[in-house]
Protein backbone atom coordinates (compact mmCIF):
# COMPACT_ATOMS: atom_id res chain seq x y z
CA UNK A 1 0.00 0.00 0.00
CA UNK A 2 1.41 3.39 -1.04
CA UNK A 3 -0.27 6.43 0.50
CA UNK A 4 0.07 10.15 -0.22
CA UNK A 5 -1.54 12.50 2.31
CA UNK A 6 -2.01 16.07 1.09
CA UNK A 7 -2.71 18.54 3.92
CA UNK A 8 -4.00 22.01 2.92
CA UNK A 9 -4.56 20.47 -0.50
CA UNK A 10 -6.12 23.53 -2.15
CA UNK A 11 -6.58 22.71 -5.83
CA UNK A 12 -4.63 19.47 -5.44
CA UNK A 13 -1.45 20.41 -7.28
CA UNK A 14 0.92 18.55 -4.96
CA UNK A 15 -1.15 15.36 -5.26
CA UNK A 16 -1.83 15.60 -9.00
CA UNK A 17 0.75 13.04 -10.23
CA UNK A 18 -0.09 10.63 -7.39
CA UNK A 19 -3.81 10.98 -8.22
CA UNK A 20 -3.11 9.69 -11.73
CA UNK A 21 -1.31 6.56 -10.54
CA UNK A 22 -3.66 3.74 -9.39
CA UNK A 23 -0.89 2.22 -7.28
CA UNK A 24 -1.11 5.22 -4.91
CA UNK A 25 -3.93 5.89 -2.45
CA UNK A 26 -4.35 9.66 -2.10
CA UNK A 27 -6.00 11.44 0.85
CA UNK A 28 -6.55 15.18 0.36
CA UNK A 29 -7.71 17.54 3.11
CA UNK A 30 -8.61 21.23 3.14
CA UNK A 31 -11.06 23.41 5.06
CA UNK A 32 -12.61 25.28 2.11
CA UNK A 33 -15.85 23.65 0.80
CA UNK A 34 -15.67 25.80 -2.33
CA UNK A 35 -12.78 23.63 -3.48
CA UNK A 36 -14.87 20.44 -3.64
CA UNK A 37 -15.93 20.91 -7.25
CA UNK A 38 -12.35 21.67 -8.31
CA UNK A 39 -10.44 18.97 -6.42
CA UNK A 40 -11.81 15.45 -6.85
CA UNK A 41 -11.91 13.39 -3.65
CA UNK A 42 -11.14 16.29 -1.33
CA UNK A 43 -12.20 15.88 2.31
CA UNK A 44 -13.23 19.02 4.19
CA UNK A 45 -11.73 19.26 7.67
CA UNK A 46 -10.18 21.88 9.94
CA UNK A 47 -6.54 20.77 10.16
CA UNK A 48 -6.10 22.77 13.36
CA UNK A 49 -8.37 20.12 14.96
CA UNK A 50 -5.36 17.83 15.02
CA UNK A 51 -6.84 14.88 16.88
CA UNK A 52 -9.90 14.73 14.64
CA UNK A 53 -7.67 14.74 11.55
CA UNK A 54 -5.50 11.99 13.04
CA UNK A 55 -8.60 9.89 13.82
CA UNK A 56 -9.90 10.32 10.27
CA UNK A 57 -6.55 9.37 8.78
CA UNK A 58 -6.21 6.36 11.05
CA UNK A 59 -9.61 5.17 9.83
CA UNK A 60 -8.09 4.94 6.35
CA UNK A 61 -5.51 2.40 7.57
CA UNK A 62 -6.73 -0.99 8.69
CA UNK A 63 -4.85 -2.63 11.57
CA UNK A 64 -2.50 0.33 11.89
CA UNK A 65 -0.91 -0.42 8.56
CA UNK A 66 0.42 3.12 8.34
CA UNK A 67 3.30 1.70 10.37
CA UNK A 68 4.26 -0.68 7.57
CA UNK A 69 3.01 0.90 4.35
CA UNK A 70 5.17 0.28 1.30
CA UNK A 71 5.41 4.07 1.06
CA UNK A 72 3.84 6.78 3.20
CA UNK A 73 4.20 10.43 2.23
CA UNK A 74 2.77 13.49 4.00
CA UNK A 75 2.81 16.79 2.11
CA UNK A 76 1.63 19.99 3.80
CA UNK A 77 1.25 23.49 2.35
CA UNK A 78 0.05 25.69 5.23
CA UNK A 79 -1.47 29.01 4.06
CA UNK A 80 1.40 31.34 3.21
CA UNK A 81 -0.11 34.83 3.00
CA UNK A 82 1.00 35.72 6.53
CA UNK A 83 4.64 34.89 5.76
CA UNK A 84 4.97 36.47 2.32
CA UNK A 85 7.38 39.37 1.85
CA UNK A 86 4.68 40.85 -0.42
CA UNK A 87 2.69 41.80 2.69
CA UNK A 88 2.92 45.54 3.22
CA UNK A 89 3.23 45.14 7.00
CA UNK A 90 5.79 42.31 6.92
CA UNK A 91 9.06 43.35 8.58
CA UNK A 92 12.53 41.84 8.61
CA UNK A 93 13.57 40.17 11.84
CA UNK A 94 10.16 38.93 12.97
CA UNK A 95 10.29 35.72 14.98
CA UNK A 96 7.94 32.74 15.14
CA UNK A 97 6.36 34.14 18.31
CA UNK A 98 4.97 37.04 16.26
CA UNK A 99 2.99 34.77 13.92
CA UNK A 100 0.10 32.36 14.35
CA UNK A 101 1.90 29.03 14.13
CA UNK A 102 -1.17 26.90 14.92
CA UNK A 103 -1.38 25.23 11.51
CA UNK A 104 2.34 24.51 11.32
CA UNK A 105 2.20 22.99 14.81
CA UNK A 106 -0.82 20.86 13.80
CA UNK A 107 1.11 19.71 10.74
CA UNK A 108 4.09 18.76 12.85
CA UNK A 109 1.91 16.80 15.28
CA UNK A 110 0.32 14.84 12.43
CA UNK A 111 3.73 14.05 10.94
CA UNK A 112 5.10 13.00 14.34
CA UNK A 113 2.07 10.76 14.93
CA UNK A 114 2.30 8.86 11.65
CA UNK A 115 6.11 8.84 11.33
CA UNK A 116 6.02 8.73 7.51
CA UNK A 117 9.01 7.61 5.51
CA UNK A 118 8.79 10.88 3.59
CA UNK A 119 7.35 14.25 4.57
CA UNK A 120 7.36 17.69 2.97
CA UNK A 121 6.31 21.09 4.33
CA UNK A 122 6.03 23.68 1.56
CA UNK A 123 5.88 27.45 1.79
CA UNK A 124 7.22 30.72 0.37
CA UNK A 125 10.66 32.31 0.71
CA UNK A 126 9.32 34.73 3.30
CA UNK A 127 8.63 31.79 5.61
CA UNK A 128 12.24 30.63 5.71
CA UNK A 129 13.45 32.43 8.86
CA UNK A 130 10.18 31.58 10.65
CA UNK A 131 9.95 27.91 9.64
CA UNK A 132 13.70 27.38 10.13
CA UNK A 133 13.29 28.57 13.71
CA UNK A 134 10.09 26.64 14.40
CA UNK A 135 11.14 23.37 12.72
CA UNK A 136 14.79 23.69 13.78
CA UNK A 137 15.56 22.69 10.22
CA UNK A 138 16.79 24.42 7.08
CA UNK A 139 14.97 23.88 3.76
CA UNK A 140 15.97 20.68 1.98
CA UNK A 141 15.22 22.05 -1.49
CA UNK A 142 14.12 25.26 -3.20
CA UNK A 143 12.49 25.16 -6.65
CA UNK A 144 11.91 28.68 -7.91
CA UNK A 145 9.51 30.32 -5.46
CA UNK A 146 8.75 26.97 -3.77
CA UNK A 147 10.62 26.24 -0.53
CA UNK A 148 10.53 22.69 0.86
CA UNK A 149 11.44 21.39 4.32
CA UNK A 150 11.41 17.74 5.27
CA UNK A 151 12.67 14.24 4.58
CA UNK A 152 12.31 13.35 0.91
CA UNK A 153 14.49 12.50 -2.11
CA UNK A 154 15.56 15.55 -4.08
CA UNK A 155 12.98 16.45 -6.72
CA UNK A 156 14.12 16.54 -10.33
CA UNK A 157 12.10 18.71 -12.70
CA UNK A 158 11.91 16.99 -16.09
CA UNK A 159 10.08 19.77 -17.88
CA UNK A 160 8.86 23.27 -17.16
CA UNK A 161 6.51 23.30 -20.14
CA UNK A 162 3.47 23.38 -17.83
CA UNK A 163 5.11 25.64 -15.24
CA UNK A 164 2.68 28.54 -15.08
CA UNK A 165 3.30 31.59 -12.94
CA UNK A 166 -0.13 31.51 -11.34
CA UNK A 167 0.37 34.81 -9.54
CA UNK A 168 -0.05 36.53 -12.88
CA UNK A 169 -3.15 34.48 -13.75
CA UNK A 170 -5.02 34.39 -10.46
CA UNK A 171 -8.61 33.91 -11.54
CA UNK A 172 -11.79 32.80 -9.84
CA UNK A 173 -13.69 33.94 -6.80
CA UNK A 174 -12.07 35.85 -3.97
CA UNK A 175 -11.72 32.65 -1.95
CA UNK A 176 -10.34 30.60 -4.86
CA UNK A 177 -7.87 33.20 -6.08
CA UNK A 178 -5.26 32.42 -3.38
CA UNK A 179 -5.49 28.74 -4.29
CA UNK A 180 -4.84 29.52 -7.95
CA UNK A 181 -1.86 31.61 -6.93
CA UNK A 182 -0.45 28.92 -4.67
CA UNK A 183 -1.05 25.76 -6.74
CA UNK A 184 1.94 23.42 -6.87
CA UNK A 185 2.97 22.81 -10.53
CA UNK A 186 2.38 19.32 -11.88
CA UNK A 187 6.10 19.02 -12.66
CA UNK A 188 6.90 19.20 -8.93
CA UNK A 189 4.34 16.52 -8.06
CA UNK A 190 5.61 14.31 -10.88
CA UNK A 191 9.22 14.87 -9.85
CA UNK A 192 8.51 13.89 -6.24
CA UNK A 193 6.54 10.78 -7.21
CA UNK A 194 9.25 9.65 -9.61
CA UNK A 195 11.98 10.18 -7.02
CA UNK A 196 10.06 8.15 -4.43
CA UNK A 197 8.98 5.38 -6.83
CA UNK A 198 12.54 4.95 -8.10
CA UNK A 199 14.02 4.53 -4.64
CA UNK A 200 14.96 0.95 -3.80
CA UNK A 201 15.48 -0.78 -0.48
CA UNK A 202 17.60 -3.85 0.32
CA UNK A 203 14.45 -5.95 -0.08
CA UNK A 204 14.15 -4.89 -3.74
CA UNK A 205 17.39 -6.67 -4.72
Amino acid sequence: MKVFIDLFSGLGGAASAFDEDPSWHVIKIDNNPELLEHNRGLQIMDISDTQEVIRMLESQFQNGCHLNCDKLVIWASPPCQEFSWARADRMQGQTAEEFDMTLLESTRQIIEHFQPEFWVIENVHGAKPIFNEELELNPRQEIGSIVLWGEFPLIGIRTRDDWMHRKLEAKGSRTLRPNNRAIIPYAVSEGLKSAIDEQKTLFDF
